[in-house]
């Protein structure tokens, strides 16, 4: 058991670095591109690369402290789940299913809709229990967002793609 809790501290030390936190909001990007495509293969890649991306950097030698705020609430919440924090783990892997599948369906503005609320939820809820240490999440995840629904909703101009909610896959807004 030592060994696991080893590996597990010396990844959480690499996630403390801020590019750990800058590239994950990236990684929706090529989710958006393999779902859209309707490639399992891709999405799979995909999705390693993200669960792993918060160690692929180095440990900094003066970790942010606000960074290190918010990463101590995570711990601490990890640390003593109960009920609610169950349900609230579940909710991530299911709002990234949800971003996965509203594009695989052909809904870019559903994937965009999806994609928004849980970055905003996201911050919400570090701001909410980390307190002002929670900031530390504004421009990563918010600036993120705020990228990554940009180039979707370029991608769809340019593309002549339809953002409309409420248009039926396959069918014609008209």
């Amino acid at each position: 058991m030592g060994s696991v809790s080893d590996l597990l501290h010396w990844a959480w030390e690499r996630h403390t670095n801020p590019l750990s936190w800058y590239i994950r909001p990236l990684f929706f990007l090529p989710l958006a591109y393999f779902s859209w495509h309707r490639r399992p293969r891709g999405l799979a890649l995909t999705l390693v690369a993200l669960l792993t991306s918060f160690f692929w950097f180095p440990a900094p030698e003066r970790p942010d402290p606000r960074i290190q705020g918010v990463l101590d609430m995570e711990r601490a919440f990890l640390s003593h789940p109960d009920v609610f924090q169950v349900v609230m783990l579940c909710l991530a892997p299911l709002l990234l299913a949800a971003f996965c599948a509203a594009l695989w369906r052909r809904s870019l503005g559903w994937g965009i809709v999806v994609f928004d609320a849980a970055a905003l939820g996201k911050i919400v809820w570090a701001v909410s229990e980390a307190g002002d240490d929670g900031a530390a999440t504004y421009v990563p995840v918010g600036g993120g967002a705020l990228a990554v629904t940009v180039l979707l909703m370029a991608a769809a101009r340019h593309k002549r793609l339809s953002l409309a909610l409420w248009r039926t896959p396959g069918r014609s807004a008209g």
